[in-house]
C-alpha cells in the first residue's frame, strides 16, 4: 500500500503549521500588550500601589515558605526523613508494583466514596447506592440517561 505522504510528513508539515501560528499569536499579543500599556486607563493611588505590592509579596513568602518546609507538596504530617524513605521505595518499585499501589487506592477511594453515600443515604438499597455513586461520577443528567432515572425516599 502506497500513500502520497508519509505519516512522518503529515507530522513535521501539521507542526510547523502550528509554530507559524504561535509565532503570529506571539506578536499580535506583544502588540497589544505594549499598546495596553500605552493606552491604559486605570490609575492607581500610591497607597492602593504599595498594599498590593505588599500582598504580592507576602504570597511569594507563603510560597517559599511552603515549598521549602514540605517539597513536592508533601503532607504536613509526614516528617522529611520519612518522606526521604518513602521516595526511595516509589523510586525501587517495579511498574507493576506500581501499578498495584494505584489499584489499591483507587479501590480504597471507591470504598469510601460508598461509605460516604451509605451513610447520607442510610434507607437506599444497594443498587440505589450504586446510582448515586453513578451521579456523583458522570453527573445527574448522564447518570439518568445511562441507569434511568430513579428515586428513593431519601
Amino acid at each position: 500500500m502506497r500513500h502520497g505522504y508519509l505519516p512522518v510528513t503529515i507530522v513535521l508539515s501539521i507542526v510547523s503549521g502550528l509554530c507559524l501560528r504561535m509565532s503570529h499569536l506571539r506578536a499580535y499579543l506583544a502588540k497589544i500588550g505594549r499598546r495596553g500599556g500605552i493606552k491604559s486607563r486605570r490609575t492607581l493611588d500610591s497607597a492602593v500601589a504599595r498594599r498590593m505590592v505588599e500582598i504580592r509579596e507576602a504570597r511569594r513568602a507563603a510560597r517559599r515558605a511552603n515549598t521549602a518546609a514540605r517539597p513536592g507538596g508533601a503532607p504536613a504530617d509526614t516528617s522529611v526523613a520519612a518522606l526521604a524513605v518513602q521516595d526511595a521505595l516509589f523510586r525501587r518499585a517495579s511498574p507493576a508494583e506500581k501499578l498495584a499501589q494505584v489499584a489499591g487506592l483507587s479501590r480504597m477511594v471507591d470504598q469510601l466514596s460508598m461509605a460516604g453515600l451509605r451513610q447520607r443515604h442510610p434507607t437506599s438499597d444497594h443498587e440505589m447506592i450504586q446510582y448515586h455513586r453513578a451521579e456523583l461520577r458522570l453527573g445527574r443528567e448522564l447518570a439518568a440517561r445511562v441507569y434511568g432515572t430513579r428515586r428513593d425516599g431519601a
